[in-house]
């Protein structure tokens, strides 16, 4: 008896052992290779009579976005979005310079092959967040904007159309 309750002891520590490992052990998420999905342009709908446009391209292992508005066939830059993956933390950074020279900061993570979240941080200052945004790609060549307070009330929300 004592040598079943022994063998059953072991059994149980096993399987709780395992099952502690399939929860713990997540794969990795290639957050450069699913940043990926944003190359290529990308418009959205941005109100009466303007298209706000995005220009991806791959800048070695970073990413660069031009970032417009055309309004009634002018083409206005708003800013250029410099995008790097930061090995140290796995997490991927960017910043917006605008054409005046200011910037903006951001850090966010892919959590799912088609959802990118972020926070908008006041320069690269984790703590100190003033915005959230998450871009979910439905499909290859669509996608959704969404921006929010830092409560996570929604602000605002673009559906982007990748045309090219």
């Amino acid at each position: 008896m004592k040598k079943l309750s022994l063998t059953v002891i072991a059994v149980f520590f096993l399987v709780c052992s395992i099952g502690v490992q399939a929860q713990t052990t997540q794969a990795q998420l290639n957050q450069h290779e699913l940043g990926k999905q944003f190359l290529g342009t990308w418009q959205a709908n941005a109100g009466k009579d303007t298209i706000e446009v995005w220009d991806c391209q791959q800048y070695g292992e970073a990413f660069i976005t031009n970032v417009s508005h055309v309004t009634k066939g002018q083409k206005t830059p708003i800013y250029i979005n410099n995008v790097g993956i930061d090995t140290r933390d796995g997490k991927v950074k960017g910043y917006a310079l605008w054409p005046n020279g200011s910037y903006t900061t951001w850090i966010a993570v892919f959590t799912s092959q088609n959802k990118f979240s972020g926070d908008l941080v006041d320069n690269f200052n984790p703590e100190k967040v003033w915005g959230k945004f998450e871009m979910v790609f439905t499909n290859p060549k669509e996608s959704i904007w969404t921006q929010f307070d830092p409560n996570g009330v929604k602000t605002s929300e673009l559906k982007f159309i990748k045309v090219k």
